[in-house]
């Protein structure tokens, strides 16, 4: 019974040992090339994009637009903010004037409304209007333009 113990102890070693070892020889540091004495990453013309040309994050639930752009809908501040980006998923000057959130809370029944007004920085449109938790329910966003016709509208599946 002892010998059988020990047997499978060095077995589940040497196994543990195989899976290590050649993740070592895969993620190990780079190579000096030995004209130059170089990383091998810098000489290799597929290396990581500049800081310009890295995408950026979505805060929030994304919403892609018609015109190749991305809006990110959060609750910041206790209610909804509207993030506009565009095809970097950096973000960029609103384009509407206005909208409305209008959503059914999970506990109270009929709709609740929140305008949404630009904010301070002209990058997003936020609501004052307090949005209970919990944040489980769909969102039905319009947009409008200055001349106040909708001109966009989008249904989300809002979970934070």
């Amino acid at each position: 019974m002892k010998t059988t113990a020990v047997l499978v102890k060095s077995l589940l070693v040497a196994a543990a040992f195989g899976m290590v070892a050649p993740g070592f020889a895969l993620y190990g540091a780079p190579a000096k090339t030995r004209a130059t004495g170089t990383d091998e990453t810098s000489a290799n013309p597929a290396a990581p994009a500049k800081e310009d040309e890295k995408e950026g994050k979505i805060v929030g639930v994304k919403i892609d637009r018609a015109n190749g752009g991305f809006l990110g809908l959060s609750i910041a501040g206790g209610g909804f903010k509207l993030a506009f980006y565009d095809a970097k998923k950096k973000p960029v000057a609103i384009d509407v004037a206005s909208g409305v959130a209008r959503w059914q809370p999970p506990q109270k029944k009929g709709n609740e409304l929140a305008p949404l007004s630009p904010s301070s920085e002209g990058k997003a449109l936020a609501s004052s209007k307090f949005v209970q938790p919990p944040h489980i329910f769909k969102v039905y966003l319009t947009l409008f333009n200055a001349a106040g016709d909708a001109v966009e509208e989008y249904t989300v599946d809002f979970r934070d």
